[in-house]
């Protein structure tokens, strides 16, 4: 018999729960009964920043457009009733409520016939499907509120747009619009059937006992992931590397859970997959011969290269294009043919444009050539677009692109299986379990929503120099750690032995000892007496 959730108000299904049942069931229960409290992230409210200005922007071109006050859905759903009988012909933040279902619509234009043109602004630069289904749930409340649906427009960033520092945007020129209305319309029986299934769930409480997935992370980290997998196994099924959805549901159905359920030789799992399997089983590390023979064919300097990069929705410098990473700094630890080893860094944390100091001061630490070892190329690969967007700083870029490159990460997924870790992609994880060192939970700032959170720090109106300087140093401490820790893994993995320190000069060790104080002088004598 189904358990009935404990009784309470209805509340309207609106897009935020209709994503939610559309990640996981689980999830859109939890949503809705037990909501979590989770403070948005650095990059989060960057990203909803950024939506609200395009939002601002975008209805800038709509100049007759009146905005619905109100921020209650039925009082909504009642002023917008209001406007659209006054004939108010463009409403922003226009609200329906239907069949306990609501929609808010960024930008609604009524035609003299009634008919609706709909415009949902995206802060993307494609028309992805959770875009066209966002609409299409809106099209479905307005069509049961008794209107009629005209045309349907997403309104995205056009990626080729240039910018041009200190300038506003030109809303006709960074925004690019696309007529979905018939992908609309083929989603909206879709939309209707789902709505259905999601109110079933919402009464029943045994989707809290549904398994975990591939879907807890995809398309985003479920802020519920933390409770259900303390919940659930200690090596659930979706740790399983390359795991793809028809697998996972076919051994969902077998009841296969755990990863200690699953056999190594089972038909269809990939060699990753395999190896992984075995790892646990023989509870040991395992590597592939190729590690080190890939390790070991790097051409030498070997440059161990860590970059601090924060991905940009909107523009802001000369010549910049939308999503452009931003970077802000580098370290590297290069280790010369002859074994000597030189460390060189840089750091740009001001408001200022940092594209052209960081690329020209890299490009000449590297211009002896050799081997970049970094963990995960994407950063890396992403200073590509510098060369459409720094016409003046191309040498430069070319000079650090056209390096040979070394994906550690990539190269560890593939040929480095340890018991406590199923992906390289988190270095401090990958660290503490194949050199047994933790001190990566001791940085200040690790990883982009930790530099995002330095940087709006550092770049805060009138902020003190000292401030800045420590924001600096703290994002370079960071980078100087993984770029130390990737030549110790390279080290490792390639069996080589570093050279040892050289012993210091006995003159430089004297000088470190605080010398002993001089005595006093002796008071003068007295004259003798006539």
């Amino acid at each position: 018999m189904k358990k009935k959730s404990p009784s309470k108000a209805p509340r309207n299904l609106d897009k935020h729960l209709f994503e939610a049942g559309q990640q996981c069931q689980k999830r859109l229960w939890l949503d809705y009964h037990e909501p979590a409290q989770v403070a948005p992230s650095a990059i989060r409210q960057v990203m909803s920043a950024a939506g609200d200005q395009l939002r601002t922007l975008a209805r800038s071109a709509f100049p007759k457009g009146v905005t619905i006050e109100a921020t209650d859905a039925a009082a909504a759903a009642a002023e917008t009733k209001e406007r659209i009988a006054a004939g108010i012909p463009v409403l922003f933040g226009a609200t329906f409520v239907a069949e306990g279902v609501e929609a808010r619509c960024d930008i609604l234009v009524v035609h003299k016939d009634g008919a609706f043109d709909l415009f949902e602004i995206k802060s993307g630069t494609k028309a992805n499907p959770r875009y066209v289904i966002d609409l299409a749930l809106q099209a479905h409340v307005v069509e049961q509120s008794g209107h009629k649906l005209r045309t349907a427009f997403l309104l995205t960033i056009n990626p080729k747009y240039v910018h041009k520092e200190g300038a506003d945007y030109p809303p006709m020129q960074l925004l690019r619009s696309a007529d979905v209305t018939a992908k609309v319309q083929r989603h909206m029986e879709q939309v209707k059937r789902r709505l259905l299934q999601f109110r079933n769930s919402l009464a029943d409480d045994a989707v809290l006992h549904l398994p975990m997935g591939t879907f807890c992370t995809n398309p985003f980290p479920c802020p519920y992931l933390a409770r259900c997998s303390a919940e659930g196994p200690k090596l659930p099924l979706r740790e399983l590397p390359e795991l793809t959805r028809p697998q996972e549901i076919e051994l969902h159905k077998e009841g296969i859970e755990e990863l200690t359920a699953l056999a190594q030789d089972r038909a269809g799992l990939t060699f990753r997959q395999r190896r992984t399997l075995a790892c646990l089983q023989e509870n040991k590390l395992l590597v592939e011969p190729f590690v080190r023979d890939e390790l070991r064919q790097c051409s030498k300097p070997l440059h161990f290269l860590a970059i601090a990069a924060v991905t940009e929705a909107l523009p802001r410098f000369d010549g910049q294009r939308p999503w452009r990473q931003m970077p802000y700094a580098w370290s590297a630890h290069t280790v010369h043919a002859d074994g000597r080893l030189e460390t060189a860094s840089f750091a740009h944390v001001e408001r200022t444009d940092p594209r052209t100091p960081f690329v020209t001061s890299l490009a000449k630490h590297l211009e002896v050539g050799g081997t970049l070892v970094v963990w995960n190329d994407e950063t890396l690969d992403e200073l590509h677009g510098l060369l459409e967007d720094l016409p003046g700083a191309k040498a430069a870029v070319r000079a650090i692109t056209s390096q040979s490159h070394l994906d550690m990460m990539q190269l560890f997924d593939a040929g480095v299986f340890h018991p406590k870790v199923r992906t390289h992609a988190d270095l401090r994880a990958s660290v503490a379990a194949l050199l047994d060192d933790a001190s990566g939970s001791e940085l200040a700032v690790f990883g982009e929503n930790a530099v995002v959170e330095a940087l709006q720090k550092a770049q805060t109106p009138r902020v003190r120099s000292t401030t800045r300087d420590k924001v600096a140093a703290d994002i370079l401490a960071g980078l100087t750690w993984v770029s130390e820790r990737l030549r110790s893994l390279y080290n490792q993995q390639a069996d080589i032995t570093p050279p040892a320190a050289p012993p210091k000069p006995a003159v430089a060790a004297k000088a470190a000892v605080k010398p002993k104080p001089l005595p006093k002088p002796l008071p003068k004598p007295l004259p003798d007496p006539d």
